[in-house]
């Protein structure tokens, strides 16, 4: 029997493809494998190349997580390093330094307040993880009717049970599949929000302070993406500021998923900040090690830690993962942390931003074209269909790039520190691409 030891030329696109239909079970389909699938086997900066030699320029950033590109050399010796030395120490009856150092540095870039770090492995779990704090913590304040977890729709905050649930509420649960507690409040009107701006609009207010004077007594938490990651819409920064003043005066957790936007994805090292809000809970995870290892973050303040610490005789917080907190993972986020810092990201994002949106919004008048929205490096074009969509996803690949298609909106998320030139290509094959499919 062969042990794999790594793609090689004996490992040909189509020998890969039958393996892969023959032994992976694909997340989000039975099996989406085709002869166009791109089967990576190499990386550098902004580029991935396939098994059969091609090169692509990812402006998807894999799974919208690569965000300091491939082959990152100083994330890539932080790992090292710490693999040599040590490459993980359980975190529940120990300890391992390069956990305690991220808490501390996460610390130092959040809001103030945010203080207090708990470790898990995915977005997903960061989910499970923030909604649990939630509802126990007023369990414990002997408020136990606080059980009500409040989304928005078109919101994606995760696969796992609660996660999911958030996303479609416990009422289209027919099969009895997902847990109960779970609603939906009225969000934005997104056609009022393409008018007025992000920054201006006031869409959704007024229905939000309805929904809380009715049910507020009843909130755990409202959780929110300040950017939502199916079709790129940008929560107005007033409805942000809304929710947050409504669950501090009703008593209930705001919780920010902040899983795709956080750590530089929007220009700023959180996306809050534009709306100029603090969160009870913080989940971030994609950038937190820019791809490189599994880790996720959820992040609250020492007033809510203090009730748990205090309720220890109620067990207080039994929750973890065999690698929260895992040392190696851990090491990575503190490169990344150090690039983001010292290396002057975040001013090239909006330099490249700028640059990205005003080529992009050349097609904004375009028949087919119903909205072009952009925050940072984070942009969403929509059509007037899916096919469209799929035609112009179809179209880029053919030609060497590749984004991301959510319905009838394609995504750009390409890593934060993709050169100028590619930006500048990127935009360029999209107008090309834009073109082609309007004609047919």
């Amino acid at each position: 029997m062969r042990i794999y030891e790594g793609a090689g030329q004996a490992d040909t696109h189509e020998s890969l493809l039958r393996e892969d239909a023959a032994y992976v079970w694909h997340p989000w389909a039975p099996n989406r494998i085709s002869t166009s699938t791109v089967i990576a086997v190499d990386g550098a900066g902004s580029y991935i190349t396939d098994a059969k030699g091609d090169r692509y320029l990812d402006a998807k950033a894999s799974g919208m997580n690569a965000t300091l590109g491939y082959g990152n050399q100083k994330i890539v010796n932080a790992i090292t390093a710490q693999l040599e030395k040590l490459m993980t120490y359980d975190m529940v009856e120990g300890g391992n330094a390069p956990a305690v150092k991220l808490a501390c540095a996460i610390a130092q870039v959040t809001a103030p307040g945010l203080t207090r770090t708990f470790f898990c492995n995915s977005g997903s779990e960061g989910i499970e993880t923030a909604l649990k704090v939630s509802r126990r913590y007023h369990k414990l304040l002997n408020d136990p009717q606080r059980t009500l977890i409040v989304s928005l729709k078109n919101c994606y905050h995760g696969t796992t049970l609660a996660a999911s649930t958030c996303a479609t509420s416990s009422a289209g649960d027919e099969q009895g599949l997902l847990p109960a507690g779970f609603v939906l409040a009225p969000g934005p009107d997104w056609e009022v929000v393409r008018r007025e701006g992000p920054d201006a609009s006031q869409s959704g207010v007024e229905a939000l302070e309805g929904f809380f004077a009715e049910h507020g007594k009843n909130i755990s938490a409202f959780i929110v993406e300040p950017v939502q990651g199916i079709g790129g819409y940008i929560v107005p920064d007033n409805y942000l500021r809304a929710a947050r003043q409504l669950c501090t005066r009703y008593g209930a957790h705001l919780i920010l998923d902040e899983v795709l936007t956080g750590f530089g994805r929007t220009g700023k090292m959180f996306a809050y900040e534009y709306a100029h809000i603090t969160p009870d809970i913080l989940i971030t995870s994609k950038g937190l090690t820019a791809g490189y290892m599994s880790l996720a973050a959820v992040t609250t303040h020492d007033t809510i830690f203090d009730v748990f610490e205090r309720e220890k005789e109620m067990s207080g917080f039994s929750h973890g993962h065999t690698h929260s907190g895992h040392a190696s993972a851990c090491a990575a986020g503190l490169a990344v942390l150090d690039i983001l810092q010292n290396d002057g990201v975040l001013t090239r994002v909006h330099q490249l931003s700028t640059v990205l949106r005003e080529a992009v919004s050349a097609c904004a008048e375009t028949a087919t074209v119903r909205d072009v929205r952009c925050r940072g490096l984070l942009m969403a074009v929509e059509f007037d269909s899916v096919q469209r969509a799929v035609a112009i996803k179809k179209n880029l690949q053919d030609n060497k790039i590749l984004i991301r298609r959510s319905g009838r909106n394609i995504i750009f998320a390409p890593p934060l520190n993709i050169d100028l030139v590619d930006i500048e290509y990127l935009a360029a094959q999209f107008l090309n691409a834009v073109s082609a499919v309007s004609t047919q």
